[in-house]
């Protein structure tokens, strides 16, 4: 267990190391020498300060001279390193740091799933992570820590050595201070972890309360004082534990202070004594005091960047976590299979089962149907009925539990799901608003036609947004936005009709999903907007294209071929709109339901 352990610490800094000298190898390693030269400064110093006294003493003018050589030339090296020194660590600092997040936005946003992004314990895992992410881009700062604290040890002991062997007592005092500073910043780190949820919700509560989105509905409904209030008590749950954390660790680091003290009060007491005995010159007595002085910065620099080093080491810890479980899910299948150019059999789902993690009910439950290609299937029922769970797992967010998705025949377990992924398109109602060009916003859809107007013009009229773009101020290459220099903001209906412009910018997708994207919409354009999708499914066959609706309004979805009705988990009802009528079942019911409402 300690071998894979130590292996897990080995790993974690070579990792933060290379992206170090990988994205800035010069930088990096003329950093790591100032280091050096840095460490060696303060027993360089100490000693001519040595042979300047003892030069005076002796009225030797020119060793006095030369000792006075050597302090201004230190001196002047020593300013001159410290500026590069700086210099060089915000340098791989901020080209480190760039390269980590370009990391961790590949791991995050690259993994096939969602689960991430939903399961509590992984939330708190990523939470501290992204508050912590910086303290990544500093391991080469606290390795050039660890070679001062080194380097400037090993020539203190050498010189210390010369003057009395008892002296060697004094770095071992110096294990106290660092001892007490690593249980100090053990106490700050638990005290983190143990309130990173709140953290989280005070950070919540914030946003909320200082967003354009929720303004109106604060306002209407006086929660400002509401929000205050709990923003205050989850703030106090947060002090609380980490104050407590600071003042132990601020008493541990007193003690370990004290120690040192003692002891360099008794170096210098003891290279006294040996003055005035004879055994040591005044120099001497000079030499032990800079080095004992030296000795507690080394001191400092050992727990301060010591419990740095341990500290991010634990940091990229959690990253390993977040790699080795990007990799997990990004394994390919066993047995992989091409995706098939087009839809022979269309798809068909196998007693498919799933529940969300930490969750006791399933969603779906059992569910057999069979989407024939070509075919344009609207998915009915009420909320929580499973309807975007099932397209969560046509879209492989999920892996169900149990059962199987068979694509042409071909479990789609077996397919890559960036294969299966560049075959599928979609628009939903939680769609995002990508604040690039409107060109780009619409473009991302098929990214290698993202250059191309023509391209994102037709999609747009594909989709009946064709409306939108004539009144951008510069047409297509307008930024949205208004957070960004000479960006304009859109209606939600504008943003949703360019989300569903991007939805069909692929032109042969197997499968296409409509969840619910006409949200903001009234009845009678999402209607026209269904037949719209519905005919242009219908005439680009080609790839036996199975496209998926799925809506609340059940006048928009009668021009489907199949309606799918689910409840609970479960396949209650399929069949056309005028069969499920006939039948006078679920659908019947909730279809009467929803027309007297309109009336």
């Amino acid at each position: 267990m300690a071998t894979g352990s130590s292996r897990q610490w080995l790993r974690a800094y070579r990792v933060l190391v290379g992206f170090s000298f990988g994205s800035a190898p010069r930088e990096a390693a003329l950093f790591l020498l100032c280091a050096v030269v840095m460490a060696l400064q303060v027993p360089a110093a100490a000693f001519g300060a040595k042979l300047l006294v003892d030069g005076v003493l002796a009225r030797d003018v020119r060793a006095a001279l030369a000792a006075t050589a050597l302090l201004a030339l230190l001196a002047g090296m020593g300013l001159l390193n410290t500026l590069y020194y700086l210099d060089f660590l915000f340098a791989v600092a901020e080209k480190t740091g760039a390269a980590v997040n370009r990391r961790l936005i590949a791991l995050m946003a690259g993994i096939p799933g969602l689960a991430h992004h939903e399961r509590p314990e992984y939330l708190n895992e990523l939470d501290l992570l992204r508050e912590e992410r910086g303290r990544l881009a500093w391991m080469t700062n606290a390795t050039a820590g660890i070679i001062r604290v080194v380097v400037g040890l090993a020539v203190s002991l050498v010189l210390l050595a010369r003057l009395d062997p008892l002296l060697l007592l004094l770095p071992l005092l110096g294990i106290g201070s660092f001892l007490a500073g690593r249980r100090a910043r053990d106490l700050q780190q638990r005290a983190a972890e143990e309130t990173t949820e709140a953290e989280r919700l005070r950070r919540h509560l914030f946003e909320l309360a200082t967003s354009a989105d929720a303004g109106k509905e604060l306002r209407v409904f006086g929660l400002v004082p509401e929000l205050l209030r709990r923003h205050h008590a989850v703030a106090e749950a947060v002090a609380r534990p980490r104050d407590r954390a600071e003042w132990q660790s601020a008493g541990l680091e007193a003690c370990g202070a004290v120690l040192f003290g003692l002891g360099y009060a008794g170096a210098i007491g003891l290279a006294l004594l040996h003055a005035l005995e004879g055994r040591l010159t005044p120099g001497d007595v000079v030499l032990t005091v800079g080095l004992a002085a030296g000795l507690n910065g080394v001191v400092q620099v050992a727990v301060g960047y010591g419990t740095s080093f341990l500290h991010v080491l634990r940091v990229a810890r959690r990253f390993l976590w977040l790699e080795d479980y990007a990799a997990v899910a990004r394994r390919d299948p066993a047995r992989p299979a091409p995706v098939p150019a087009r839809l022979e059999r269309g798809l068909e789902l196998e007693d498919l089962s799933f529940r969300y993690p930490d969750s006791d009910a399933p969603v779906l439950d059992g569910v057999s149907l069979r989407l024939p290609a070509g075919i344009v299937v609207a998915l009915v029922g009420e909320n929580g009925a499973g309807k975007t769970t099932l397209v969560k797992l046509l879209g492989r967010f999920y892996e169900p539990d149990s059962g199987r998705i068979l694509v042409g025949g071909v479990d789609l377990a077996r397919i890559p799901v960036e294969a299966w992924r560049a075959r599928v398109s979609a628009a939903f109602q939680d769609f995002t608003r990508f604040e690039l060009l409107a060109r780009e916003t619409v473009g991302i859809g098929r990214l290698a036609r993202i250059d191309d107007p023509p391209a994102v013009e037709a999609s747009l009229a594909r989709a009946g947004a064709g409306d939108v773009v004539p009144k951008l101020p510069r047409g297509l290459e307008t930024q949205l936005g208004r957070a960004w220099d000479g960006g304009v903001d859109l209606s939600g209906g504008q943003w949703q009709k360019l989300a569903l412009g991007r939805a069909m910018m692929r032109d042969d997708p197997l499968l296409v999903v409509f969840d619910e994207p006409t949200a903001a919409l009234d009845a009678q354009t999402e209607h026209t907007l269904f037949e719209r999708f519905a005919a242009a499914a219908r005439a680009g066959a080609g790839a036996g294209t199975v496209t998926v609706l799925v809506s609340h309004r059940f006048s928009t979805v009668q021009m489907a071929d199949v309606i799918v009705v689910l409840d609970q988990g479960r396949i209650v009802e399929e069949g056309s709109h005028e069969e499920l009528l006939r039948r006078d079942g679920l659908y019947a019911e909730l279809y009467r339901l929803q027309s007297r409402a309109y009336r």
